[in-house]
């Protein structure tokens, strides 16, 4: 089968792969849809020394299952079911396992990184995907498309439950891509008073604009950031904080637009070095909250599709374009060049 991998070159390729081997400890599906997430774009642009080649990559994804092991079936999984899986992979021994974070788990294994990924016609669920519980059956009234963009949601939700925002909140996200735009949406959800982006692409700008009406725009190359929240909250400062991007800078930006004990979420994670972007004593005397995050849990994966069950959230109308395999590289200079904010993969 043709498939998106790492090679042994470590280089980006569609080539044929073997198709997996069914088995009884395992599950396969045929993917409908999968999609390219930012971790993908900078492995893309930057390389990924965690990625073991040679590899298929992509781990956002949607699919019909054409194999179910005893051990599938065992666990409620049938031949037909149309399934997203949660990628991040726990081995339900250590502690973050036991304590239900399984994306923190110690020996945390990852679809497109240690288990082949989505880009491919097909894409086996391995054993311990299935006994962690990361098979997820997508609601009927949930989208293909939607669920395969679940799991990034999830990622949002994920760093908003460490915010806690509430309806008197202030919230400035740094970054209009998908994943800022989920962010003001869950923010809106959870009835944050104004939600103020920061982003210095104006064509993505004016797309986050028009999917969220009503957000606050600030350009940094046309305006000073930290005046314009100072003077947007009344001189309160934001309330929370997220940095859905990969720019140092923000980190520490984000320290001083912050109220006091304000919450921030370094949800983008920095390429390279990562040291020296923290003030140690902004976050001692205005008595701030730093949280990182990384990845999700089946649980706010199926929280994600209930709203989009629900009417609460459209995940849809954020996907640029769909392309097929053998055009995946046109994807990923769509959204480098033309401020694609989803592209979606038809293999």
């Amino acid at each position: 089968m043709k498939a998106y991998i790492m090679d042994e070159n470590r280089q980006l390729v569609v080539r044929e792969m073997p198709e997996p081997i069914a088995t009884e400890n395992n599950a396969i599906i045929d993917v409908k849809y999968a999609s390219i997430c930012g971790t993908d774009f900078r492995t893309f642009t930057k390389g990924n020394e965690r990625i073991s080649p040679p590899r298929i990559l992509g781990h956002e994804s949607v699919g019909i299952v054409r194999h179910a092991g005893a051990l599938a079936m065992a666990n409620g999984i049938q031949v037909g079911d149309r399934v997203t899986v949660a990628p991040a992979i726990g081995c339900g021994e250590c502690w973050p396992c036991k304590t239900g974070h399984t994306n923190m788990c110690n020996h945390l294994q990852t679809i497109g990184y240690q288990y082949e990924g989505a880009f491919a016609s097909q894409m086996e669920i391995p054993r311990q995907a299935i006994i962690m519980g990361n098979v997820i059956k997508v609601p009927e009234r949930v989208s293909d498309i939607s669920a395969a963009l679940s799991e990034p949601a999830a990622c949002a939700l994920n760093a908003q439950q460490y915010l806690k925002i509430q309806p008197d909140d202030y919230v400035v996200i740094y970054g209009s891509g998908y994943i800022g735009c989920v962010h003001a949406e869950l923010a809106r959800l959870a009835g944050a008073s104004k939600i103020i982006m920061v982003e210095i692409a104006e064509a993505r700008a004016e797309i986050a604009k028009k999917m969220i009406p009503g957000i606050i725009m600030i350009n940094p190359k046309e305006q000073n950031t930290v005046e314009e929240v100072a003077r947007i909250t009344g001189g309160r400062g934001a309330n929370v904080v997220i940095t859905a991007l990969s720019v140092p800078s923000t980190h520490t930006e984000a320290q001083i637009i912050a109220a006091k004990m304000g919450r921030i979420s370094l949800f983008g994670g920095i390429a390279g070095e990562s040291k020296g972007f923290i003030d140690s004593n902004l976050i001692h005397y205005k008595e701030l909250s730093v949280h990182g995050v990384h990845a999700t849990t089946s649980v706010m994966m199926k929280q994600i599709m209930e709203y989009v069950s629900e009417g609460k959230l459209n995940l849809e109308k954020y996907v640029s374009a769909i392309c097929k395999l053998d055009n995946i590289q046109d994807g990923f200079i769509s959204i480098r060049d033309q401020n694609a904010l989803k592209v979606i993969v038809e293999p």
